[in-house]
């Protein structure tokens, strides 16, 4: 390796070879210093990567085992991606939902709703949805789900893919209709009773009357006698 200093004519010949480089960056004229294809191949390789980052996010977030993924295509909405989650809720193989499409699995009641829902985002006037629906699994049982979604548009605005993640919310709706089923019990006995207070000041014969008449909840209340401990 040669360990010489640089005469002062190759010093003037570097300097004058550096000047217009300095001077194009100075102009942020990038292309000037490197040339137009080895900004092409630098970009290529800048797409490449977020690309190979974007794929590696979504296989990740597709993979996440708490809640069921898919994608479809559109305008058919056939399915494109599944994972295990939603594989598990709706009782399908992988293979088997890769020949489904998103309306098929939506139970009859709902598909009406849920066409409208999706009819809006191939018109572009939303390009997000939240929804709740009935779907009927591989073995008929119907299961209920939320169902948030988005759409990726190509570049003229045109709907091409849907993403969506669905949750299972069969057991919290199946125990808010108990719920709902206890209060009303509980409302029909209230009012019972109170009805028979009212009875009670009308007199024996009224009460006798109403217990007969009309309140099979009082009246077995009113039949049942405890026992006395003995003594």
């Amino acid at each position: 390796m040669s360990t010489r200093k640089p005469t002062y004519q190759q010093l003037e010949e570097r300097l004058a070879t550096a000047e217009p480089i300095v001077e194009a960056l100075k102009r942020h004229e990038v292309d000037a210093v490197v040339g137009a294809g080895k900004i092409t191949l630098l970009l290529l390789q800048k797409v490449e990567n977020q690309l190979v980052g974007s794929e590696a996010e979504f296989r990740a977030m597709f993979a996440l085992p708490g809640i069921g993924m898919l994608q479809a295509d559109a305008p058919a909405f056939r399915f494109t991606g599944v994972n295990q989650k939603f594989c598990a809720i709706m009782g399908y193989s992988c293979e088997e939902l890769l020949t489904q499409t998103y309306l098929g699995l939506t139970h009859p009641d709902d598909r009406h709703r849920d066409m409208k829902t999706l009819a809006k985002v191939l018109r572009a006037t939303a390009d997000s949805w939240t929804i709740e629906k009935h779907c009927l699994r591989k073995d008929g049982s119907i299961v209920c789900v939320e169902v948030n979604g988005t759409v990726l548009r190509d570049a003229n605005g045109r709907a091409v893919r849907i993403l969506a993640m669905i949750t299972d919310i069969t057991a919290g709706k199946r125990a808010a209709q108990a719920h709902r089923d206890a209060a009303t019990v509980l409302k029909k006995q209230v009012q019972e009773l109170t009805s028979v207070l009212a009875q009670v000041q009308g007199g024996p014969a009224r009460l006798k009357a109403a217990v007969q008449n009309g309140m099979p909840t009082v009246r077995a209340k009113l039949a049942h006698k405890p026992r006395r401990p003995r003594r």
